[in-house]
């Protein structure tokens, strides 16, 4: 592939609207976004309409839509598609290859499998084609079966490997692969003859603009003590069951020892389970708010029980990064690198998570030691500058630093 010069023009495509960004996966387009705009102009394009308004603070992002809300249903891209892929319409296509035409960027980032049906067009139309995997779906897929009867064990197999395969085709027609962290680096399919780097880029701290820089003081013990808050994503499977398992298992449990406790879920398309869990006396449902930080400068404590998921979960990061203590399941805090029993604390089942979680809160110093280190973490380790850092190694920008695969803005090689 041919050398770059002078400044980075990268068009970024993901299925959701990256901007306003509200979910995981478009806090990570749209922090991305923000931090190749340092090395050029970028266009941030989806293939669902736009949700919100569409200018950004940054005069070097511009956002737009592959489709229009109303418009005629035509027919998709490809005649077969697996689950995992989402449905991209002929017209989709045909504006984005306009957009290519008009824009001419130097790299395109592709967000995830989901979208593989874009790859094999836009692969003769660009110098530099990068697939982002927010998560490594196949695995995320294998793990949706565990503990499910076997019938669903064995479609989560099945569909596993479908995966698999749709990501082994994808590392052969790519230049480079993001991912979220090196565990994840390790999840890839292996044996391709196609040796594609693969970057980690990490999951930095979203929002992180509006955050105070100093660690802030504690919320204020007014509305209940503790306040436990949850936000993710309300209609994704993972982010469904642990809300029911926050409000139906783990502050039951801490409202024995600590009756003020109250639970607060936050995010965008609740399922009806979720909604339902808003009609318990100590749950507040907070959909698709405007902005997290009010609910996070009131949070004494994140939980967070995944018991399914991949990549990092930015949630975490954007709770250390105000100051908020974080009680995780080890799958959730996976890829951070967190000191467990320091900087966050750890338990694999919800009878652990309760407990420790009532252990912090009637332990101040123990509180405020885990508060003060894990605010230094995330803004050490996942801060502006480190995903700047990363984002310039993934682009190819940066030849001769960050190369090491222990670094987390490390490009390293199969």
């Amino acid at each position: 592939m041919p050398a770059f010069d002078g400044e980075r023009r990268v068009l970024v495509v993901s299925h959701d609207p990256a901007f306003p960004p509200i979910s995981g996966a478009d806090l990570r387009n749209h922090r991305n976004a923000v931090a190749a705009a340092g090395f050029g102009p970028v266009r941030l394009v989806s293939v669902l309409p736009r949700a919100g308004p569409a200018d950004l603070p940054d005069p070097m992002i511009r956002t737009e839509a592959l489709s229009i809300e109303g418009e005629a249903r035509t027919a998709s891209i490809g005649w077969w598609r697996i689950r995992a892929e989402h449905r991209i319409s002929r017209s989709a296509l045909a504006r984005l290859k306009a957009i290519v035409g008009d824009f001419k960027p130097d790299t395109v980032v592709i967000e995830g499998i989901g979208l593989f049906k874009l790859l094999r067009p836009l692969r003769p139309l660009v110098r530099q084609l990068i697939l982002d995997m927010h998560n490594v779906e196949s695995d995320l897929a294998h793990q949706m079966g565990h503990g499910q009867p076997k019938k669903s064990r064995l479609a989560a197999f099945r569909a596993s490997i479908g995966i698999w395969r749709l990501e082994r085709k994808a590392l052969a027609l790519v230049d480079r692969v993001w991912v979220c962290s090196g565990e994840d680096r390790e999840k890839l399919p292996k044996g391709s003859r196609h040796q594609v780097p693969i970057d980690v880029i990490p999951n930095g701290i979203p929002n992180a603009a509006d955050i105070p820089r100093l660690l802030p003081a504690e919320a204020a013990a007014d509305d209940g003590f503790p306040v436990i808050l949850f936000i993710g994503h309300l209609g994704y499977p993972p982010n469904v069951d642990a809300a029911q398992r926050l409000a139906h298992a783990i502050v039951p449990r801490i409202r024995r020892a600590l009756p003020g406790a109250r639970l607060v879920l936050a995010g965008r398309d609740p399922k009806a389970g979720v909604r339902a869990l808003a009609e318990l006396p100590y749950v507040e449902l907070v959909e698709s708010p405007d902005s997290v930080a009010p609910l996070l400068s009131g949070a004494h404590l994140s939980i967070v029980p995944l018991s399914a998921g991949g990549g990092t979960r930015i949630k975490i990061l954007e709770a250390m990064a105000w100051g908020v203590p974080v009680v995780a399941t080890p799958l959730a805090a996976e890829g951070l690198g967190l000191v467990e029993g320091d900087e966050v604390l750890l338990s694999p089942n919800d009878e652990g998570l309760a407990d420790m979680a009532i252990g912090l809160c009637l332990d101040a110093e123990s509180r405020a030691r885990q508060r003060m280190h894990a605010h230094q973490a995330a803004w050490a380790r996942f801060g502006p500058q480190a995903v700047r850092d990363a984002v310039r190694a993934g682009l190819g920008l940066d030849k001769d630093t960050g190369n090491t695969p222990s670094s987390p803005s490390a490009a390293s090689r199969q």
